[in-house]
């Protein structure tokens, strides 16, 4: 194997050319970016690392890794109804990744940011005997004041998503061997929704851009997880009608064979989706944006789920924790 470029002509050759997009990078050849918010708008910052084995697999494409790394962090700005105004990059790399693998990784990388108009500002490049992780800051701007948040749910509030709700869990769970789709295109529409989250930044924009109360948050961890973390902020509790959650055409033909894959699109993870809890009248302003599944009600930090039967019974989560012992 050819002799890997050192740090600095990596970061020259790879993702400097990323950053020349954007003044503020100072074309990487600085200590720190310089950026200044739009006037009468505040700054919103998140961060979120994938580690390998953890978050994806040794033989994942690089640059859907890269993408990954991207577009988890956008789905966080999308659910405070931010803009992205650039992101940081931090490129654990592990010593036995070949050049190649890095090329790939920063090819995609530099697409995904022109795809979404991100600017990249900086970060840092290193190498490690384990395995190789990324992690990435992630700041937005959103008019003052006007910021979603998760603890603005009231009782009577409409519960709704985006997009499809379970797939990127059926793809995990087929590229692990333990689900067989019906045909080529099912397999290559779930294991599409692992690779490759939708952050909904146009749905979360126009939500902050109508200056009404609204709770949101990003669905990453699973469903029923997700939404006891609303209600909890909220003091509130939260009841979806599984009838309403809203399915992709492979994911209705998962659990039409199998009804026990339920249990994965409600908790498994990754759909990276918004969970918006807002009054009915503002509903109507996202009709054509979001499914409604539920409503809030008085049962503080509770999540309850019916059934196709008609019952109603408390959702036990087992949406994904990193320091869980399972």
């Amino acid at each position: 194997m050819a002799a890997r470029s050192g740090e600095f002509d990596l970061i020259a050759r790879y993702f400097a050319p990323i950053a020349a997009r954007s003044p503020a990078s100072l074309a990487l050849r600085d200590d720190a970016a310089v950026f200044s918010p739009p006037q009468g708008h505040e700054i919103v910052v998140t961060t979120d690392a994938l580690v390998g084995a953890v978050h994806f697999r040794s033989e994942d494409d690089p640059a859907n890794i890269a993408c990954k790394v991207l577009r988890v962090n956008l789905s966080d700005l999308a659910a405070m109804g931010a803009t992205p105004s650039g992101v940081v990059l931090t490129t654990g790399f592990n010593r036995g990744v070949s050049e190649d693998w890095i090329a790939a990784f920063a090819k995609g990388f530099g697409e995904d940011c022109a795809r979404y108009d991100v600017a990249l500002l900086g970060g840092d490049t290193v190498a490690t005997p384990g395995p190789s992780f990324f992690s990435l800051t992630a700041f937005g701007s959103v008019k003052s004041g006007q910021a979603l948040r998760r603890d603005h749910a009231r009782i009577g509030d409409l519960v709704a998503v985006t997009g499809t709700i379970g797939d990127a869990a059926l793809g995990l769970a087929v590229l692990q061997d333990r689900l067989t789709p019906d045909n080529d295109a099912d397999r290559d529409h779930l294991t599409g929704r692992y690779w490759l989250p939708r952050p909904r930044m146009a749905t979360g924009q126009i939500c902050a851009t109508l200056g009404r109360r609204i709770a949101a948050m990003d669905i990453s961890d699973g469903l029923l997880g997700d939404a006891r973390k609303v209600a909890v902020a909220s003091g509130i509790g939260i009841e979806i009608d599984r009838t309403k959650v809203p399915l992709s055409d492979a994911a209705q033909n998962c659990v039409k064979n199998a009804d026990d894959w339920w249990d994965i699109i409600l908790d498994g993870g990754d759909d990276y989706e918004l969970l918006i809890c807002a009054p009915d009248d503002v509903m109507a302003q996202l009709d054509d944006q979001v499914t409604i599944i539920g409503r809030v009600t008085d049962q503080a930090g509770k999540v309850f789920i019916t059934g196709p039967d008609g019952k109603m019974v408390e959702a036990v989560s087992h949406s994904f924790d990193h320091f869980s012992e399972r």
